[in-house]
């Protein structure tokens, strides 16, 4: 893997978040902290959840120890838990930017104490990984919305990324 396609994955991530607040913002904030019985219960708590991931894996990646998970109750609100969201992808697509092919090759200790892992994985896996992590929540709040609300959702393809962006052509 190469850092110009780490970014570009990191900057599709983001895109495609992008649309489904456009989505979120069509519901009020007890609706957002609403549990719906789902994944970590309401989509406001889905949405810390993957900030507070990539926090604590920006920490790892850093050779630091992860900070504690963020508190959901934290975000009482969508703009609280949106501003919170463009700190984080500041944060990484800063991060992605930096990152040389050395760095993303170099081997990654770490410790997940809860599901007792102590591995080490390489940097780009652990990158992969996130943008995985991503995708499969962002589905998860786009189908709540749907089912929870009749919110009509956005598309999140990488290929329809790269339709608004550029030529999707190597």
């Amino acid at each position: 893997m190469k850092p110009s396609q780490i970014q570009e994955l990191f900057k599709y991530t983001f895109w495609a978040f992008d649309s489904v607040w456009s989505a979120i913002d069509q519901i009020n904030d007890n609706q957002f902290t609403s549990d719906l019985g789902y994944s970590h219960g309401s989509i406001r708590n889905i949405v810390v959840h993957m900030i507070s991931s990539h926090r604590r894996w920006l920490a790892r990646l850093n050779l630091a120890p992860a900070p504690p998970h963020l508190a959901f109750e934290a975000f009482p609100s969508r703009a609280s838990a949106k501003a919170e969201w463009d700190r984080d992808r500041k944060e990484w697509l800063r991060y992605a930017e930096s990152l040389t092919q050395e760095a993303l090759d170099e081997s990654i200790p770490y410790l997940i104490p809860g599901r007792t892992v102590d591995t080490e994985t390489t940097r780009w896996r652990v990158l992969l990984h996130l943008v995985n992590h991503s995708t499969d929540h962002r589905s998860q709040i786009l189908a709540l919305l749907n089912t929870s609300f009749g919110i009509s959702t956005p598309e999140q393809d990488f290929i329809i990324y790269l339709w608004q962006q550029h030529d999707p052509r190597p």
